[in-house]
């Protein structure tokens, strides 16, 4: 046994699928019990094995104690361990599930109910459990949950132009496949008197493709099959626009507004992201209206008999970071950080207009801005609560002086009047906070640093730490603790932040190729800054590997370059008319003489990189562009060619089509400057990046007399980086070509699909 293949086997034990429970109380899911307790799940280890216990916390005084008598429970279900993960409480009964079955305990009585778990339905639930709203043939339906009883709601749906129905862009062919209900977009108000819905016109949308040609379960014909969805691209002049309704229950009415359309990338109202919110008191919704190409955005009020009012109204000549993703800004479920208080006189709208994000106050009557709610240089970011008895927001923000990465993002505190601004949580780190019963339940980390909860009062007063996480398990598999660095960008002014992961058994004396992983979208930074142990997207690998390459030998990277968001609209709109930049890709060429001289270990005449999707474009455009840099690049998912990728993300950084920009965006075009070894990598299922992007650009290669390796995954789709063989495929690439070592025969254990 040769010892690259031992290094393979010490990479294998950091992998996503073996690190699960690697880390332990990483992140506490804190929920409200009754008015004055939360709880939380308290995770241990016991052996090879971790047991949950669920603790109960006094919002009083933070005395804990257990939720319930777990013997009792553990004896009902005849397990030596409560065996689910997560639980809700309804009536004071602990709710939760286990291999098909809904389970309800009573503690009081130690009886345990089960039934069968009844398989999620393609229908929005009134809050009141009474009614539920589903599509048939293309038109709204409202079932009576009590007695099945059906209404018809609309009449005149069809087909492309349906009710309910969202636009069919990223994941739509994915979700289908997986037989995922398509739940309407439906949002119900509180009260369950009303719900918003969407009418979407799709008609003029042009179809995109997919062909499925590996064999499918239950289907006899090997015949390959053609799945279509609309997807429209810059050059097109009809995107999918939804046009917004109202439903009255009680008057059994349906009410077409003329509130301004939407153009639409998906769901506008799903559950876990949407774009409109209703009123405490049902009175009202209110949605954040952007126009396309992002440079005109709204706060717009619609009341419930349909009538609307614009309450903020702003523009700018260059693109708008509202509705980011959820990465910079939001309140909950809700896309955007703005309010509307109940008693309908106040707004709060989050503007760059001043080259920050702050928060400012408007008059909803008059439609006046009031006041700035923050100060000047700091950023405000996502919204955690509106207090209107306390007349007091909650948020997030960075670029705050207490803090020694300008992202890092405090819990602060102001009031509706613009007074008591207060950071509450002062540790120099990124937090994540929840707010129950006036409790702030608060994790805060860094790379460097493991997640630690503690206990405050909503005025920032401490209270307890709740708990630690554990990493041992961790470390013990070998992980290598990041570390922060600075850099200056390639304006000569411009402090950049990434982290570096030196090689599992370093040796100062030694050079060591690097592995530069990059993302090179514009609607978020890549760089981690709270610990990471777990990657955003399922499946795949934490800090792009970055961790089981430094087993293999590599030195690893993340830098964060000029045109990426979080820092204020100078740095963020270098990514202008500039998607082709990749957020800030010369910089990491122009940083690494001072990489190097703070790490001397580093060899930059062995640079690799690689990413997906945006990182995806980002390495093949490195590879192309700066081919006496990079050696050696791995390339998955990418969108190569700005014109073929949808309107909703293109159009906010490149503007409306224009042909000479646009074609900026064309990696293809560089294809004669290849030198390296690039391996491009897609899957034939991606319903993101069509893999046509990928083709054109071998095409391209091809016809310039290039070589360099190629890869399609035919039953994967955007998530190239969760795929085991991919993750193997991209480790036997560096070590073969920046390595330059013989790859082992060895295999990993990989899960079953």
């Amino acid at each position: 046994m040769n010892n690259m293949e031992e290094k393979y086997k010490a990479a294998e034990k950091l992998l996503p699928w073996n690190t699960k429970h690697a880390v332990l109380n990483g992140k506490i899911n804190a929920r409200e019990y009754d008015a004055s307790h939360f709880y939380y799940p308290l995770e241990s280890r016991c052996g090879d094995e971790v047991k949950v216990s669920w603790r109960l916390v006094n919002c009083e005084d933070a005395s804990e104690t257990e939720m319930f008598d777990h013997e009792k429970l553990m004896k009902l279900m005849n397990s030596d361990t409560l065996p689910f993960e997560s639980c809700e409480v309804e009536d004071g009964k602990i709710c939760f599930e286990e291999e098909g079955l809904s389970y309800a305990y009573d503690p009081v009585s130690n009886t345990l109910k089960a039934q069968v778990s009844e398989k999620e339905e393609s229908t929005s639930v009134s809050p009141d459990g009474k009614m539920e709203v589903y599509v048939k043939d293309y038109n709204l339906w409202l079932r009576n949950s009590e007695d099945q009883s059906e209404t018809q709601l609309t009449f005149d749906g069809e087909k492309n132009y349906a009710y309910g129905q969202y636009a069919q862009y990223s994941g739509y062919i994915t979700a289908r496949l997986k037989n995922d209900p398509e739940i309407p977009d439906v949002l119900w108000s509180p009260d369950s008197r009303y719900f918003l819905s969407v009418r979407l016109d799709q008609r003029e949308v042009k179809d995109l493709y997919i062909i499925q040609s590996y064999d499918e379960e239950g289907n006899d014909s090997i015949r390959p099959r053609l799945f279509t969805y609309k997807c429209a691209f810059p050059e097109d002049e009809k995107v999918p626009v939804a046009e917004w309704l109202l439903y009255d229950v009680k008057k059994n009415q349906i009410i077409h507004t003329d509130a301004p359309k939407e153009n639409a990338g998906g769901p506008l109202l799903s559950r876990y992201y949407r774009i409109a919110k209703w009123s405490e008191d049902s009175s009202f919704v209110y949605y954040t209206h952007i126009t396309r190409a992002n440079k005109t955005a709204e706060l717009i009020i619609i009341h419930t008999d349909g009538t609307y009012e614009t309450v903020v109204h702003e523009e700018t000549d260059k693109f708008l970071n509202i509705r980011s993703y959820g990465t910079l800004d939001g309140f909950g479920q809700y896309c955007a950080s703005n309010y509307i208080t109940n008693d309908h006189q106040l707004a709060v709208w989050q503007s760059e207009r001043d080259g920050f994000a702050r928060l400012y106050a408007y008059d909803v009557n008059t439609k006046k801005l009031l006041y700035p709610l923050t100060p000047e240089n700091v950023i405000a970011g996502a919204l955690i609560a509106c207090d209107d008895e306390k007349q007091k927001i909650y948020f997030y923000a960075n670029n705050l002086p207490e803090c020694s990465d300008p992202y890092y993002q405090l819990v602060c505190s102001v009031n509706y009047d613009g007074t008591g601004f207060a950071v509450l949580t002062p540790e120099d780190a990124m937090h994540s906070c929840t707010i129950i019963n006036d409790i702030l339940i608060d994790t805060y980390s860094r790379v460097d640093l493991p997640p630690i909860t503690v206990l405050r009062k909503t005025d920032g007063t401490f209270m307890k730490e709740l708990v630690k996480a554990d990493i041992s398990d961790l470390l013990a598999r070998g992980y290598v603790m990041p570390e922060r660095f600075s850099v200056t960008a390639s304006d000569g002014e411009t402090e950049l932040y990434g982290i570096l992961i030196r090689p599992k058994d370093f040796d100062e004396n030694k050079k060591y190729p690097f592995i530069d992983y990059i993302y090179g979208g514009m609607q978020c930074y890549n760089v981690p800054k709270s610990f990471a142990y777990q990657a955003n997207i399922a499946g795949r690998e934490v800090m792009g590997g970055l961790e089981e390459f430094a087993q293999l030998g590599f030195a690893g990277i993340i830098l964060d370059g000029l045109g990426t968001p979080g820092r204020g609209r100078k740095i963020h709109d270098v990514s202008y008319e500039n998607i082709h930049g990749c957020a800030g890709l010369a910089d990491h060429v122009y940083c690494l003489k001072e990489l190097e001289e703070k790490y001397p270990f580093l060899d930059l005449s062995k640079a690799g990189m690689w990413g997906n999707s945006g990182g995806g474009c980002a390495t093949s455009r490195a590879m192309l562009e700066y081919p006496d840099t990079y050696k050696v690049g791995v390339s998955s998912a990418g969108n190569h060619d700005q014109r073929m990728y949808n309107t909703q993300w293109t159009e906010n950084y490149y503007g409306r089509y224009n042909k000479e920009i646009y074609l900026k965006g064309d990696n293809t075009a560089l294809a004669k400057n290849l030198k390296g070894h690039l391996f491009i990598v897609h899957g034939a299922m991606d319903d993101n990046v069509a893999m046509s992007q990928s083709i054109r650009l071998i095409d391209a290669l091809i016809r310039e007399d290039k070589d360099f390796d190629f890869l399609i995954l035919p039953r994967t789709n955007h998530n190239v980086p969760a795929d085991p063989y991919f993750i193997r495929r991209k480790m036997d690439y560096f070590v073969r070509y920046l390595l330059e070592e013989e790859v082992p025969a060895y295999r990993f254990n990989t899960p079953e699909k």
